[in-house]
């Protein structure tokens, strides 16, 4: 991850309104940070059961398979907030100040448009595994939850890039966060 400066943790000057990191800090944040420690504790207590007790913690694969697509979904909106995700810029360089706003204004909106579709096709994936009952193999966990998770974190992260859509950076605060990273 890369560090932002101090100056970077407050939104610029009309990107108020898109300040809810404290809520998906508290929200989401607790959730990934509680689900990483469940990962590690089952990590471990397998690890020490199959080598010094010969006794592995049964299902620890099936529980650390779910729990990490929870860990990823839980992070996404975290990760769309702070403008984490991967980008490639490619012709950005060449660009001035208002085509770079416009082409990030763009990139919002379209992926905003991506996550609401993956959203509500997660969503439909998790009713019919409600319906149908699907579990895990072994534990017989039910997916249903897992996936209405991954919608609602694909919807609330489809909801702040099109915020970010509708509102992008300034040009000058936009080029000089590029700088300061």
């Amino acid at each position: 991850m890369a560090h932002r400066p101090d100056n970077a943790a407050s939104p610029a000057k009309g990107e108020a309104f898109l300040d809810i990191r404290p809520l998906l800090q508290r929200s989401l944040g607790l959730g990934a940070a509680l689900i990483l420690f469940a990962l590690v504790l089952i990590t471990c207590v397998d690890v020490v059961g199959r080598y010094f007790f010969d006794a592995p913690l049964s299902g620890a694969f099936e529980l650390t398979e779910v729990l990490l697509a929870a860990l990823v979904f839980a992070a996404l909106p975290l990760t769309t907030e702070r403008r984490e995700h991967v980008e490639v810029d490619l012709v950005t360089g060449f660009l001035g100040p208002r085509a770079r706003q416009l082409l990030s204004a763009f990139a919002g909106l379209f992926s905003a448009a991506l996550l609401a579709t993956l959203a509500w096709r997660l969503a439909s994936h998790a009713i019919g595994s409600f319906e149908d009952g699907a579990v895990t193999n072994a534990l017989e966990i039910p997916l249903a939850p897992f996936g209405f998770l991954a919608a609602f974190s694909c919807l609330v992260s489809a909801f702040i890039a099109f915020l970010r859509g509708i509102q992008p950076p300034a040009p000058s605060a936009h080029h000089a966060e590029e700088s300061a990273l």
